[in-house]
């Protein structure tokens, strides 16, 4: 056992911890896939409407496109402002037990649209952060619920209802 933790873990001395709030936003019906949708931000920085509309639009775009390739799926979204980046995270069940992601970015301060989010070099890289991980959370608890029921008609939409909104 390490007894000495001063230099694991350590955080910048400057950095200032914000709440940020999951809210439930319109479901996204696409023509074979299904995702719950979550906004994520500050309290005071919600996404504008029309923000919402364009990420809607792009993800709808990028399925009918084939280069989301979620055919089939259940899943959900994360629409995550990050001070003037937006994450558009899709998250997807596959192989029975399985959460698939796929990231695009967009920066809220200059023209253009969302590009895929591409990590660092390396195979030890970001993931999600603190304030994505509840509603994934809660999603894994909704999916194992799910895999335990009948998987059924109704079990799909009690899963499809099943929402987390509150404190990231």
């Amino acid at each position: 056992m390490i007894s000495d933790l001063s230099a694991l873990g350590a955080v910048s001395p400057e950095y200032l911890h914000v709440e940020k709030y999951a809210t439930v936003g319109e479901d996204l019906a696409l023509p074979t896939a299904y995702l719950k949708w979550y906004d994520i931000c500050r309290r005071e920085d919600a996404l504008p409407p029309v923000v919402i509309a364009e990420s809607r639009a792009f993800l709808r775009a990028e399925f009918m496109t084939g280069r989301l390739p979620i055919d089939g799926c259940l899943g959900f979204v994360e629409a995550h402002r990050c001070g003037a980046t937006l994450l558009l995270l899709v998250f997807t069940w596959n192989n029975e037990n399985e959460l698939w992601e796929t990231a695009y970015s967009k920066d809220l301060t200059a023209a253009g649209t969302f590009s895929p989010f591409e990590p660092r070099d390396g195979q030890h890289r970001a993931m999600n952060c603190v304030w994505e991980l509840a509603p994934i959370w809660h999603e894994r608890q909704a999916w194992a619920r799910f895999l335990l029921s009948p998987r059924d008609d109704a079990a799909k939409r009690a899963y499809l209802a099943d929402r987390y909104a509150g404190v990231c």
